[in-house]
């Protein structure tokens, strides 16, 4: 096992074009560190920097306690796992599994051993004589992750393994590579643009956009404190909601209607006090009226009209449009995310409430707002003026924004 550093690291191709700028985060010894981001983001880039597929521009990478800018991808004891699976097709399982130890002229009975026991704990015991073409998508990963195991290395990298997997087996392997990386206890640094893999399987995870980080935190962290209105419209399904603000005092003007922030709200603002804001709001922080309780007093009440409901078994999501809309630059991000709009930008709000509830849609229904999950961005920087700190930010063990 090893520390991977990654200190103001930079890929510049000979065209001038920056795939990654100057990232800059450790990967702790035996952590899983995910690296999430839409297409084009840069972080397959950085990925193959660290295995050693792409030079480093600029910036320095260390392996425990070695620089290997220089040093060729065989020397650098790293496992790669790739989306494509990279099987040989003429060999059997245990073939393709033992290439790697071959190559390094391991004793035969070692070869085995290890192979075996590699095929004990993926379960791909009975499978060990078949040839990849008699095997699902899901036995094919196993044998890559298996060809990566048996070679003990310092570091498994990842390079969005479960893209070619059907749903349902995408969270059976994710349940699997958890499994296995608590077992081993090796330093994992996995790429993917599924923000639901990273949130489930990541101990910390880097937000990248436009090839620079834009944050290094937990999943909680990220979740509960993004620091800018990327971060919070990448991480959440469905998406945050981004509203129009106007800040009086401690009154904020939304479309819903004028909400007075709670004091632990205006003190994340440290005295800022700028003319036009952008609300985040998940959609969990909204609720049927009728089913708060003992909150009420915690948030406002408002009412609106249903235009159309998911119905989801255990919750509801439920649209309704407002008047106005935030006009800061999210089509951007809108267009990043790949997705047609983000929630509130285009007037319409999205809210999860529980399965309870007897809104319907075409109807005007009541509901509430917890005040106190409201965050306030500054729609110029697109900073968030409301993140807490990660020692507020309960459970939270990430190192925070990028530097």
């Amino acid at each position: 096992m090893a520390v991977i550093e990654v200190d103001k690291v930079t890929k510049r191709f000979p065209d001038g074009t920056e795939a990654v700028h100057e990232a800059d985060f450790t990967v702790a010894d035996g952590e899983f560190f995910i690296l999430v981001g839409p297409s084009g983001c840069g972080k397959s880039t950085l990925l193959n920097m660290i295995v050693g597929l792409e030079d480093v521009s600029d910036g320095t990478l260390k392996i425990g306690d070695r620089v290997v800018n220089d040093i060729d991808p065989k020397d650098r004891n790293l496992a790669m796992v790739f989306q494509n699976y990279a099987l040989y097709p003429h060999m059997t399982v245990r073939e393709n599994m033992a290439f790697p130890l071959r190559l390094k002229k391991l004793p035969a009975d070692e070869i085995t051993k290890r192979v075996d026991e590699a095929a004990r704990v993926l379960e791909l015991t009975e499978l060990l004589e078949r040839k990849p073409a008699a095997m699902s998508g899901g036995q094919r990963q196993r044998v890559a992750m298996g060809r990566a195991i048996v070679r003990e290395p310092d570091a498994f990298l990842f390079d969005e393994p479960l893209s070619n997997l059907d749903a349902k087996l995408r969270v059976q392997m994710r349940t699997e590579i958890s499994r296995l990386q608590n077992r081993f206890g090796t330093t994992t640094v996995y790429v993917t643009h599924d923000q639901t893999e990273a949130m489930t399987l990541a101990d910390r995870v880097a937000v990248m956009r436009k090839g620079i980080v834009q944050q290094v935190a937990s999943p909680r962290q990220l979740y509960n404190s993004p620091v800018n209105l990327f971060v919070a419209g990448f991480i959440g399904s469905p998406a945050m909601n981004f509203l129009p603000a106007e800040l009086d005092g401690n009154t904020l003007k939304l479309p819903i209607g004028d909400v007075t922030l709670p004091a632990e709200v205006t003190e994340k603002l440290g005295g800022q006090s700028p003319d036009r804001l952008v609300a985040g709001i998940r959609p969990e922080h909204f609720a049927d009226a009728a089913l708060v309780g003992d909150d009420a007093d915690q948030g406002v009440t408002f009412r609106a009209n249903v235009d159309v409901i998911e119905w989801m078994g255990s919750e509801l999501y439920v649209y309704f449009d407002v008047p106005e809309s935030a006009d800061v630059g999210l089509e951007d991000i809108a267009a990043e995310l790949g997705t047609v709009e983000v929630p509130g930008a285009a007037g319409s709000v999205v809210a999860r409430l529980d399965a309870a509830s007897r809104v319907a849609e075409g109807e005007e229904a009541e509901l509430w707002l917890d005040i106190r999950r409201i965050h306030l961005f500054d729609p110029d920087s697109g900073a968030n003026l409301t993140a807490q700190s990660e020692d507020d930010d309960d459970g939270a063990d990430g190192s925070g924004a990028a530097r």
